[in-house]
């Protein structure tokens, strides 16, 4: 398992001295405003290690300000990234919960067999989606309860309950 996770997308600038809108995509915040350093996953693909200065709700608007980022200009610089921490950073999990980065690479199993594995997600109107690449191709497979049966984490599989859609 990577021990990175995607924790928060970066959005445009708020204010004049370099503080930036961030949207978590958990919807919980509480994780993000303890953080004195996080990375962020740029938009060319480059990963940039930042301190975090201030983390701050406007209202209902979750900020964080980045050291050496001190104007509106710098920060811009940053938006569209997203804030990656290690995973003893991040929420912790209930029972049977699991981060959505653990979902890929595992095992799609119809009846006890092999007919495919998660190489991706994507959000959707409704749903999570998992790519599935199987024989045919990716396929995409709305992440619901109609659909998707036992998420084993630890045997490295995920059931599904209409392999049709694997099709």
């Amino acid at each position: 398992m990577d021990s990175l996770l995607s924790a928060a997308a970066v959005g445009s600038t708020h204010g004049l001295k370099g503080h930036l809108k961030v949207y978590s995509l958990s919807g919980e915040y509480d994780h993000l405003a303890d953080l004195d350093e996080c990375i962020l996953a740029m938009k060319d693909g480059r990963k940039k290690v930042v301190r975090v200065d201030e983390a701050k709700f406007a209202g209902s608007t979750f900020l964080m300000k980045f050291a050496s980022y001190d104007t509106p200009e710098k920060a811009r610089s940053l938006s569209g990234s997203i804030l990656m921490i290690n995973r003893d950073q991040a929420l912790p999990l209930q029972d049977g919960e699991y981060y959505v980065a653990d979902l890929h690479g595992l095992a799609v199993i119809s009846e006890g067999k092999k007919v495919g594995v998660v190489e991706g997600t994507s959000d959707g109107a409704q749903a999570l989606y998992l790519h599935v690449r199987t024989d045919k191709g990716i396929r995409i497979v709305p992440f619901l309860h109609v659909y998707i049966g036992k998420v084993d984490i630890e045997a490295g599989t995920i059931e599904i309950l209409m392999p049709e859609l694997l099709g």
